[in-house]
This record gives structure tokens, C-alpha cells and sequence, in this order.
């Protein structure tokens, strides 16, 4: 097995968990936030920035959207996934449990490719 291969097996195993996780309906940015703070958690904002290249709005709204808040209404809204600590002007992001259990099904999902690229790669041979 070559290793595009191996490449175009993990893509697609990661694009059909993203695109089809039957809770969290994200958007690609979303996804990336989440991804980036559950691989380092404690970032704040500007550090989001900076890293993800994207204007501090976007990451204002994705964390938002990430995050919990309650709207004028009076509702729950967003997706419980971070949390959002002030630290003086900025604010770091965590992982709620909800986010860590979503960032735990990501990382089994890699675990049962790495598993099938395991387990083709010894058919090739």
C-alpha cells in the first residue's frame, strides 16, 4: 500500500466523521476551531487568530456557536463544546464535557483507521 493510499483512506475516514457526525452538524470552520482548541487547550482568541488565520470575527462567532449562550429569549443556544474562560481582555478556550467526548469519538474513529490501514497493509504484503 502506498502511502496516498493510506492518505485517501484517513481523508475519508475523517471527511464521513465530520460530514456525518449524527450530533454536531458543524461547519468546516466550526470543526476547525473545535479541533484546535481540543488539540490545545487554554488558547484564547487571538491566539485562535493568528494560528487559524481567519478575521478575529469569524473566530468570535465560531467560538460563540461552539460555546453555550442564552439569547434574548431567554433559550440555550450553541453547542456546548467549549468553554470560554475570561483571562484579562482575552479569553481561553476549553474543552466541556461534551466537547471532550466528541474530541474522544474523533480519536477512536483514527484509532479504527489506523486499524484498517493496519490490516490492508498486511493483506498487500
Amino acid at each position: 500500500m502506498q502511502n496516498t493510499d493510506i492518505i485517501k483512506i484517513r481523508t475519508k475516514a475523517i471527511l464521513d466523521f465530520l460530514i456525518n457526525h449524527p450530533d454536531y452538524q458543524l461547519s468546516s470552520r466550526e470543526w476547525l476551531v473545535f479541533l484546535t482548541v481540543a488539540m490545545e487547550e487554554g488558547i484564547t482568541s487571538p491566539e485562535l487568530v493568528e494560528q487559524l488565520q481567519l478575521p478575529q470575527q469569524t473566530i468570535s462567532r465560531k467560538v460563540r456557536n461552539l460555546g453555550q449562550t442564552v439569547n434574548a429569549a431567554g433559550e440555550l443556544e450553541g453547542y456546548n463544546l467549549i468553554r470560554i474562560v475570561p483571562k484579562g481582555k482575552a479569553h481561553s478556550l476549553f474543552l466541556t464535557d461534551n466537547g471532550r467526548n466528541l474530541w474522544q469519538d474523533f480519536s477512536d474513529m483514527h484509532s479504527k483507521v489506523d486499524n484498517i490501514v493496519i490490516e490492508q497493509c498486511g493483506r498487500v504484503t
